[in-house]
């Protein structure tokens, strides 16, 4: 464990961005290279009770091809004429219409790990989280920078649902939340291990953020105080990573979908903190999660080269594809909940990627 550590340490070590945003030699950070393909403990499997059925398979609607990548996050605009993907320190975005590159966001010097739009139905505005220390914010209808906002090492961002705040996770374990317009730290919030915060979520009620360390713990944190309402911890003695996050849009804030190091996905009652459903999701390590609009399918990706498709309800698997020869980082969907697409790439490798749009069967 230690020779690994070390390795990763060395390797972010050559990152010059991070020297220059003045912060102390960066800890290791997730996920490193070697998968565990040990499956979690057995907790709350996922029902046996309904008969199998046949698995589906996606179907390929555009491949916007290799060379863009690692995708580690990408976002679709709230009209769902343009999809942003992470493309090492730079963000591209795809005409969905053409299927072609309709421009690209420079300015970022390291890699960007998170990608979320503004979610007001007028909105132009991206905001990106970069191993470069900022978040920026961008009018993709000029394609030029309007914001930079010094959150140190940024791993992921969420917009509240009214589009006026912006929650950051940092590699030093703090939930940050920014006032768009003015550009002003409204709070830093600090989790209890200090833990790299690597994934986030604001609920669709506007109540509580939800922020996954790479401790395994995820953190239900009250908007209004500040404070940790619900801390998630000890639900298995496997590396845990919280690498995604996702509310279900069904659930108004409700039941929460998380994706861990040990393959699995697991929903949650953000109310009592319990448990819902544990689905064996994947082989390796589970990357991302993404529910659709209706709340009807939940995505997940992983190490295994799949994104797959559940029915939350039950557990079961509805559809899956492999996703050439990477490992898949992300998924998101289209909003109307036609189309899932999913961004594949190495680790740590600079323009070896790629992003598949898949029609939902």
């Amino acid at each position: 464990m230690l020779r690994q550590t070390s390795r990763v340490i060395a390797l972010f070590g050559l990152v010059v961005l991070v020297a220059g945003c003045g912060s102390p030699a960066p800890t290791p950070v997730p996920p490193t290279r070697e998968p565990t393909l040990v499956p979690t403990e057995p907790i709350l499997p996922t029902a046996t009770s309904v008969p199998p059925v046949k698995v589906k398979y996606l179907r390929e609607w555009a491949d916007l091809k290799t060379g863009k990548g690692p995708v580690y996050s990408q976002a679709w605009s709230p009209d769902g004429r343009l999809l942003a993907t992470a493309d090492t320190d730079q963000i591209r975005v795809w005409d969905i219409a053409t299927r072609r590159e309709a421009g690209v966001l420079e300015g970022h010097t390291s890699f960007v790990w998170g990608l979320a739009w503004s979610p007001t139905t007028d909105a132009s505005v991206l905001a990106s989280a970069s191993q470069d220390g900022s978040v920026r914010l961008w009018d993709v209808s000029a394609y030029t920078e309007t914001a930079v906002l010094d959150t140190g090492w940024a791993f992921c961002v969420a917009w509240s649902p009214d589009g006026r705040q912006l929650a950051v996770g940092n590699q030093t374990g703090k939930v940050q939340i920014w006032d768009v317009a003015t550009e002003e730290l409204l709070g830093s919030w600090s989790s209890a291990t200090s833990s790299p915060i690597i994934s986030i979520a604001w609920s669709p009620d506007s109540k509580t953020i939800a922020s996954g360390e790479w401790d395994g713990t995820i953190s239900l944190w009250d908007v209004e105080t500040g404070q940790v309402r619900t801390s998630i911890t000890g639900y298995t003695t496997n590396r845990c990573d919280v690498n995604g996050l996702d509310w279900s849009p069904a659930a108004r804030g409700k039941i929460l979908a998380s994706a861990h190091q040990d393959g699995q996905v697991r929903l949650w009652d953000a109310d009592t903190g319990q448990m819902v459903r544990a689905i064996a999701a994947h082989t390796g390590w589970a990357r991302g999660v993404a529910w659709s609009p209706d709340g009807h399918w939940l995505a997940s990706t992983g190490e295994d080269k799949r994104i797959c498709l559940w029915d939350p309800e039950t557990g079961q698997e509805y559809a899956e594809q492999h996703h050439n020869t990477l490992p898949v980082w992300s998924a998101s969907w289209s909003p109307d909940g036609k189309k899932v697409a999913s961004g594949g790439g190495g680790y740590e490798r600079p323009h070896v990627g790629a992003t598949i749009v898949w029609t939902v069967p």
